[in-house]
């Protein structure tokens, strides 16, 4: 039965970064108007609407039967409002819309679409659109699969059911063949605790605690500075391995860049926080997430300024990032420490924290004037996460930038390090 015609109504929500960017875009909207679907984007329109351009976002978003998500670094900064003041209104604008628009009917969520241009960008995908299928652009077989999801076509044709097969009656059993010796084998330790010595057990830092001045005067979730005073801790000298995970963890290895001394990635907090409660049953020692407050400290090494003593000319030393990691993670330790000899602080891979996040906990501390080994806020939707990673950019890789996920969902550029409570 050929399918009934009918027209789709797509709105296309992107960061206008660069000229080939936007000539992707185009290129994107041009094939999906070739396919039939009617597409909308802000590049279409000839000057200005009447009505200005935010009322003339909110409006083809909700009269959209779908918005395709053009997710880049780029946008995840402006969507999360970490752009510099002035830029990138359009994206915080939108995002904004868009975020509004799932809370207020969690049912209609499958109206909004990551689309890629690259794996690497999955990195990038909005908080609020963590859970939902993307799309590659540039993969024919994903954009196939992307336009049978806009224009509702099944991938497979429910197959015809047939007359019940009819089997021959068994007449004689098969003789039962002699079973094989049972072989007693010595006992064989787990793998975690036959590893541990050398792959397992992590290289641990002691770092003597103090007070820090917590925060920034930058962004407004870094705001506003705040005191902290830490008691003593221990924490590892490097983000853990795959090497490490594979060891304890067994099964498969879920990151994306699969090297063994290279960190580990693309895993939850749930997921980290898994490998710590494993990782204290198999030593009898008791390791956890660092707190905030703690991967702050560790990260300034004693230092006031964006990045642990030193100047953004000189960020390449001691992380990998946008600028120096050919677009992928590299070995642990590699590069040179902080001043506690702590590697890959910034960069790498973003690393997951024990606290929740939420944007009014800084100001609550601020209040309280001297705060003891802070926790983090009592509840909340998102884990925090810190560091920066291979993709991201210097000012993401500052001592000072938060990040924030659902705990249950993969981010494709975030792994740990652990603290290890006590001696």
């Amino acid at each position: 039965m050929p399918m009934e015609e009918k027209t789709v109504n797509i709105f296309i929500s992107y960061s206008q970064e660069s000229l080939d960017h936007r000539k992707r875009v185009y290129e994107l909207v041009a094939r999906l108007r070739a396919d039939g679907i009617h597409c909308v984007s802000d590049h279409l329109v000839k000057g200005s609407p009447p009505e200005g351009w935010r009322l003339w976002m909110e409006a083809r978003i909700k009269e959209s039967a779908y918005t395709l998500v053009v997710c880049t670094e780029t946008y995840r900064r402006r969507a999360d409002r970490k752009e510099e003041p002035g830029r990138g209104l359009g994206v915080a604008w939108e995002a904004a819309i868009i975020t509004d628009e799932i809370y207020r009917n969690a049912a209609r969520n499958t109206r909004f679409i990551p689309v890629l241009f690259s794996q690497a960008d999955a990195a990038h995908i909005p908080a609020w659109l963590g859970d939902v299928t993307y799309y590659r652009a540039d993969v024919e077989d994903s954009y196939n699969l992307l336009l049978r999801h806009l224009t509702d076509q099944p991938l497979f044709e429910e197959p015809p059911i047939g007359v019940v097969r009819k089997l021959p009656p068994i007449t004689q059993l098969p003789r039962k063949e002699a079973l094989p010796p049972i072989i007693t084998a010595a006992p064989v330790a787990p793998a975690a605790t036959r590893d541990f010595a050398g792959n397992v057990a992590p290289g641990m830092i002691g770092i003597s605690g103090g007070e820090l001045q917590m925060g920034s005067k930058e962004y407004d979730d870094e705001k506003p500075i705040h005191r902290v005073k830490l008691s003593p801790f221990h924490i590892g000298k490097y983000p853990v391995t795959q090497v490490q995970w594979k060891a304890l963890m067994g099964g498969e290895n879920p990151s994306h860049f699969k090297v063994d001394n290279h960190p580990i990635e693309n895993v939850s907090w749930e997921m980290a926080m898994e490998f710590c409660q494993k990782l204290s049953k198999a030593t009898g020692k008791t390791y956890r997430l660092p707190t905030e407050a703690e991967w702050e400290y560790a990260a300034r090494a004693g230092s006031t300024g964006r990045y642990c003593g030193y100047d953004e000319e000189l960020l390449g030393r001691y992380a990998w990032y946008g600028e120096n990691s050919g677009n992928q993670t590299h070995p642990v330790g590699k590069l040179k420490p902080n001043e506690f000899g702590l590697f890959d602080m910034h960069g790498n891979v973003w690393e997951w924290c024990a606290d929740w996040y939420s944007d009014s906990y800084y100001a609550e501390c601020k209040r309280q004037g001297l705060v003891i080994d802070p926790q983090g806020p009592a509840t909340g939707s998102y884990r925090v996460f810190r560091g920066g990673g291979w993709y991201s950019s210097a000012v993401f890789c500052r001592s000072a930038c938060r990040g924030w996920y659902a705990p249950g969902l993969r981010y494709g550029g975030v792994g740990f390090r652990l603290v290890r409570v006590g001696p």
